[in-house]
């Protein structure tokens, strides 16, 4: 997509007709309002209204302090009753050196310190031109290429602005206040959302988050209203794709006025759903300084059920020979669901979570941290925080026992036999508990895809990609055994001068 489609996708018009009329400047009234909705990428769209008094025909109108990093290209002017047949985008800044190209040709002040008597002394002259940040100088008694002063200035340029603005050529057929709209991406913002896991005991937990808002786009917000985007917005080489982009933009724009959720909150309220987004409103007007993070409460649920387990994968497979493993310390596992009835139920966007617990001694440690991806409401949050200490376990295959065999040609005109063996494995797993609290297991043993389990000594559930899961709890201070047996079928290819497994 080429930036003349993107800029059409999001103009509502842009083409310019002459103008018979003088350019007729509207009459400000109250002070724009502003709203920030922040993505995870590095962007940002920024709205702002104000309202004007408007003379029929065609008006000059400004939106002053746009962002330093804005996206031209993406921004486009409405209103009712209005069309937009020009706009400009001004960034030329206020600084020494633009200050010296504007006034080139114009009689400027002057001033040198006397190295005698340390005065300052002023004059005038007509700055002809500019070397780099060197002007060039016609006073009365000659030109100066390398004057040991400074020039000054009494007025600003028409153009150059302290803070990037936006103008545009507004045209209304009838006059009187209009309220204009201004929404345009830009670069140089980001949030991030951060969540804290406190155990308050066997069944519950309390879940915090926080979202971090970042401003790093040289230009400051002041009482601004925030909404942060949860989701992976579609990009194009760092620009939105254009239909994209203005059905966010308008969606978001529609989500002002829908309602923020429960008054008593005192966080971020229920997100609104946006075409497979998500947006979250900040419930107050805040402040976003230049260079700086801020860091905003959305999620307090004091009482979350969860379930504290430790899984084991065995690592035993089942072909000729006998394997086997010992001292496999399970990984420690949190889950908890997404849902009201356990104590949660919301959106929640991707991040990092860190995880507390508490000693025998009562007192509160860190037992590790993870990163969630995004989660919507009914989704299980399954986290990964390191191994269990005193808990391990060992497990082997005891013994194969040759169930059946069959020796065949796979072609007629094949030099070589296959072997197809049909075998029975008797294996064991042992898990033992060294701590003072029971500790809940899961034991997964992958599975050959034609393999199957005969006799168990424990009832197995289907796990994911053939994989036989058991569940159990295994006391304090003890040991628990599983025992199953499980029959696989093995091929090889006997060439005569050698023996090739298959599987």
């Amino acid at each position: 997509m080429t930036f003349k489609n993107l800029a059409a996708a999001l103009f509502f018009t842009t083409v310019l007709a002459p103008q018979a009329q003088a350019l007729q400047q509207p009459e400000a009234t109250p002070q724009p309002t502003t709203e920030i909705t922040i993505y995870n990428q590095n962007l940002a769209l920024i709205k702002k209204s104000q309202k004007l008094q408007m003379k029929q025909g065609v008006n000059e109108i400004v939106f002053d302090e746009v962002a330093r990093q804005m996206r031209p290209e993406s921004a486009f002017i409405f209103g009712d009753g209005v069309k937009i047949l020009e706009q400009n985008y001004d960034y030329a800044g206020v600084n020494y050196m633009n200050m010296l190209n504007a006034n080139i040709g114009r009689r400027v002040r002057t001033v040198y310190t006397n190295p005698a008597t340390g005065e300052n002394v002023f004059g005038r002259a007509i700055l002809l031109a500019v070397d780099g940040i060197t002007p060039v100088l016609k006073f009365d008694y000659g030109i100066e290429t390398n004057f040991p002063g400074r020039v000054l200035f009494d007025n600003v340029p028409l153009g150059l602005n302290s803070t990037p603005v936006l103008k545009a050529k507004a045209e209304t057929e009838a006059g009187g206040e209009k309220e204009l709209h201004l929404a345009y991406l830009t670069s140089g913002f980001s949030w991030e959302a951060n969540y804290v896991a406190k155990v308050n005991n066997a069944d519950t937990l309390e879940l915090i988050g926080r979202v971090s808002l970042n401003n790093s786009s040289g230009s400051a917000y002041d009482n601004v209203n925030v909404n942060l985007v949860a989701g992976d917005i579609n990009t194009v080489t760092t620009f939105l794709q254009p239909r994209m982009l203005k059905r966010t933009m308008m969606n978001v724009m529609a989500a002002d006025s829908m309602p923020y959720g429960a008054e008593s909150a005192p966080v971020i309220a229920a997100p609104i759903n946006l075409n497979g987004f998500y947006v979250y409103k900040i419930p107050q007007p805040t402040s976003l300084k230049d260079g700086q993070i801020k860091q905003v409460s959305f999620v307090n649920a004091p009482a979350v059920k969860y379930k504290k387990r430790g899984e084991i994968v065995s690592t035993l497979t089942f072909g000729k020979d006998k394997t086997s493993f010992k001292d496999v310390h399970p990984e420690l596992l949190y889950n908890f669901a997404n849902n009201k009835e356990d104590g949660l139920g919301m959106p929640l966007p991707k991040g990092k979570i860190s995880f507390y617990d508490y000693d025998k001694s009562g007192a509160l440690q860190f037992v590790g941290e993870n990163l969630i991806d995004n989660k919507a409401e009914g989704q299980n949050l399954t986290l990964r925080l390191g191994k269990f200490f005193d808990i391990y376990a060992e497990a082997k295959v005891e013994d194969i026992q040759k169930f059946d065999e069959r020796k065949y040609k796979k072609k007629p005109s094949d030099a070589c036999i296959t072997v197809e063996t049909v075998n029975l494995y008797k294996i064991a797993y042992r898990i033992t508990n060294k701590s003072s609290e029971p500790a809940d297991i899961v034991l997964k043993q992958p599975m050959p895809s034609e393999a199957e389990v005969v006799t168990e000594s424990l009832k197995s559930e289907e796990g994911e990609n053939n994989e036989r899961v058991w569940r159990f709890t295994v006391a304090a201070g003890t040991t628990s055994e599983v025992t199953a047996s499980v029959q696989n079928k093995t091929e090889r290819r006997d060439c005569g001068e050698g023996i090739i497994e298959l599987h």
